[in-house]
């Protein structure tokens, strides 16, 4: 690549606000169905998680995407050359493009099949309620609780803040007496999990 040459490099979804959320469950709290809010959590929910996929992907050498185009392009190593999309002529520096996911919170890890359930379900979804749903199960999710072994909670790489920051926030949510009993079923199970934790036991 010739010096000077401007490079386009991906831009990652942010992860979501604390006061969109609060906002949301507040409302719903209150029986008042804000479609529009919903839409608006639940979407940036999308493109963070997304995002947070792609990244993996990359991190873990099954390819780059690329940031005009989404082609998927092929690379063996993060030896310091070029990336190269054969579709639309994009390149970028392997360390560049490496460089812009450093201290994201991007790496999928357990949380990876919720992930790719959300952005797969969540578009779908025929009403309001079983996007709320959605939204509030992926938000309470843990890595690894999938195959029965719960750790870091998952929120982490979707809300903005830090671990000591974001459990006392999702637990905190205000779900007033208009709570589904889906919703109900999975808080309860939410507090059960981080009880019985070794990141909330590590942290007494």
């Amino acid at each position: 690549m010739k010096e000077g040459t401007e490079i386009q490099l991906p831009a990652w979804s942010p992860r979501v606000s604390k006061s969109k959320i609060a906002r949301l469950f507040t409302s719903l709290g209150k029986g008042i169905v804000d479609e529009e809010l919903i839409d608006e959590v639940g979407f940036a929910l999308l493109a963070r998680s997304e995002s947070v996929l792609a990244a993996t992907e990359a991190g873990e050498g099954r390819g780059a995407r690329c940031p005009g185009c989404d082609s998927l392009v092929a690379f063996t190593t993060w030896r310091d050359e070029d990336l190269e999309c054969g579709r639309c002529g994009w390149r970028c520096p392997k360390h560049a493009y490496r460089k812009t996911m450093k201290y994201k919170h991007l790496f999928a890890g357990g949380m990876k099949p919720f992930l790719e359930e959300f952005v797969r379900e969540f578009p779908r979804a025929r009403t309001h309620s079983d996007r709320f749903i959605m939204i509030d199960t992926l938000i309470h999710r843990y890595h690894w609780q999938y195959v029965g072994k719960p750790s870091r909670p998952g929120a982490c790489c979707l809300i903005e803040g830090k671990l000591k920051d974001i459990m006392p926030f999702l637990d905190a949510l205000s779900y007033g007496d208009n709570l589904p009993e889906d919703v109900q079923a999975t808080r309860e199970e939410w507090r059960k999990v981080w009880r019985d934790s070794r990141w909330n036991r590590s942290r007494s």
